[in-house]
């Protein structure tokens, strides 16, 4: 059957008319998030408010990032599984590559004014709305002298004393890439990156934040890479460990919010709608309470008794290592590659 291109266009813009009408007619607006405390939190925190600011009922799609991507890529550019993405960098930039985002409607999304550089890094594509601040954990009763930078985790005395991610983790990637920064040409110096991380060794490698915890609390591993939100429920159940800003910077665990290309203008709206909601002054601090993520609306006063617990100041975040992600993501292949073989 020969369809005309005047066909062609006609369905679409029936599609679109469709979905709009759905949009209107108090269709669910789907938006995604983790599971555990992060579903709880969305539930109980977010979902009523956005219910409120959209005048239509929310539901949450409960996954990961790398699922997601599949299910971006499966459903196609046109007709996406929902209007929007949160995730990791790491994985946006993937889809964002593939055209499935378009810019943010800044004039839509107040706050975005507000956010600070280091969130901005997808170039009005998207922005990170949630930073995990990723520092060097140690146990003071196992640690006499601290590192005090990423470059010292080489330092002899730490041999057999490492907890670290497996190449699976956005962490381990960093440090990979960090390794070739610090002792090679670049970011891109896999020989240099991979020869380095082999002199750490042994060490035991995990593939999330929440399985080098225990590890931290049992006194298996005595250093290790990990994010403030992890560290700050060892301390306060009286685990001795503490973690240091290194003097290099902070990396970082990132959560990058979206619109997909192809939504419709109602679902466009409140997409937006939902973006200016989580960079509000009240959310983010809401988010730190919860996550002990660092805002990124710079606006947000911290109160004493967070600050003392997430010391992170605005200029920390400023100086807070970013990393080419699409660069990794071509990369990915021969990462993965090389460190199973030597690591």
């Amino acid at each position: 059957m020969n369809l005309t291109r005047r066909a062609a266009l006609g369905g679409i813009a029936a599609l679109a008319a469709s979905q709009g009408a759905q949009a209107q007619s108090g269709a669910p607006f789907v938006i995604n998030t983790y599971g555990g405390r992060w579903e709880q939190f969305w539930r109980s925190a977010i979902v009523p408010r956005l219910t409120q600011a959209i005048g239509r009922p929310v539901r949450l799609d409960i996954g990961v990032g790398s699922g997601w991507v599949t299910n971006f890529r499966a459903a196609g550019r046109g007709t996406p599984p929902f209007p929007g993405l949160m995730t990791n960098e790491r994985f946006a930039v993937l889809l964002r590559q593939e055209e499935f985002f378009s810019a943010l409607p800044a004039a839509a999304i107040p706050n975005l004014a507000n956010v600070l550089p280091v969130a901005r890094t997808a170039g009005g594509m998207g922005v990170i709305g949630m930073i995990s601040p990723i520092g060097i954990a140690y146990r003071t009763d196992m640690v006499r002298v601290p590192p005090r930078s990423w470059r010292e985790l080489w330092d002899p005395r730490y041999r057999g004393q490492l907890g670290l991610y497996s190449i699976t983790n956005s962490a381990a990637i960093m440090l990979l890439m960090q390794a070739g920064t610090m002792f090679g040409r670049g970011p891109d110096d896999l020989d240099t990156g991979i020869a380095k991380m082999a002199e750490l060794k042994p060490f035991p490698q995990v593939a999330f934040s929440g399985q080098i915890a225990p590890l931290l609390a049992q006194g298996q591993v005595a250093i290790a890479p990990l994010d403030y939100g992890e560290v700050i429920p060892l301390k306060r159940r009286g685990v001795p460990i503490e973690i240091i800003q290194p003097e290099d910077g902070l990396m970082m665990f990132d959560q990058t919010f979206s619109i997909a290309a192809s939504a419709n203008a109602a679902d466009r709206d409140a997409m937006a709608k939902y973006i200016d909601l989580i960079l509000s002054p009240e959310l983010q601090l809401q988010l730190a309470r919860e996550f002990f993520v660092a805002p990124v609306n710079s606006t947000v006063a911290i109160p004493q008794d967070l600050a003392d617990a997430l010391p992170i100041t605005q200029d920390a975040l400023r100086r807070t290592l970013t990393f080419d992600w699409g660069l990794a993501a071509r990369m990915a292949t021969q990462m993965n590659e090389r460190w199973a073989r030597a690591i």
